[in-house]
């Protein structure tokens, strides 16, 4: 222990004297700490926690890339969707920021717009009100509905349970959320 003291001081004393090479590896030290915290956590959403949705295993996620974009249309996912007979089945999903003004302070988020049989192929249940279905969608933009995640939900709502049927612009369109979930 003694000598482990020694060596801690000896370190400390030519530290001192070289004030330039302390700054530069403290900031590497600190950047390479920074960086590593930022992989795990991704990896810890991602990869090493499961999804909290029932038979996570058989989840698969198909992409479509055009030379342009990373979307594909509607019309295609219906495509798709009707022709499918390798899956149980097949949503479509778009995360993006919009403005989202809930009746205070306006702000952007992230939101993901969903095909109308999103929660039916997860198996989700909402905690409260319930969640849109494959029968209310009748084409884009259909149907008007806003699901609420539990961290929006209570972030923002304060857990008000009164906020089911409340109505929210998402980019200045009127969306009804007399569905909220805790997802």
């Amino acid at each position: 222990m003694t000598t482990l003291l020694q060596d801690l001081r000896f370190a400390l004393r030519q530290l001192r004297k070289s004030p330039g090479f302390t700054i530069a590896a403290v900031l590497t030290l600190a950047l390479a700490i920074g960086a590593n915290a930022v992989v795990f956590s991704v990896m810890n959403a991602f990869i090493i926690r499961p999804l909290n949705v029932p038979h996570a295993e058989s989840l698969y996620a198909l992409w479509r890339r055009p030379a342009d974009t990373m979307s594909a249309s509607y019309p295609d996912y219906v495509d798709l969707r009707d022709r499918n007979h390798s899956f149980d089945g097949l949503v479509a999903y778009n995360i993006t920021m919009a403005g989202l003004d809930t009746g205070e302070s306006p702000s952007r988020s992230w939101v993901e717009e969903a095909s109308g049989n999103y929660f039916d192929a997860l198996g989700l249940q909402p905690v409260l009100g319930r969640f849109f279905h494959a029968s209310d969608e009748h084409g884009p933009n259909s149907a008007p509905y806003i699901v609420l995640t539990h961290a929006f939900w209570h972030t923002h709502f304060h857990d008000d349970r009164g906020v089911v049927g409340r109505t929210v612009q998402v980019d200045k369109t009127s969306f009804y959320h007399h569905r909220c979930s805790a997802a």
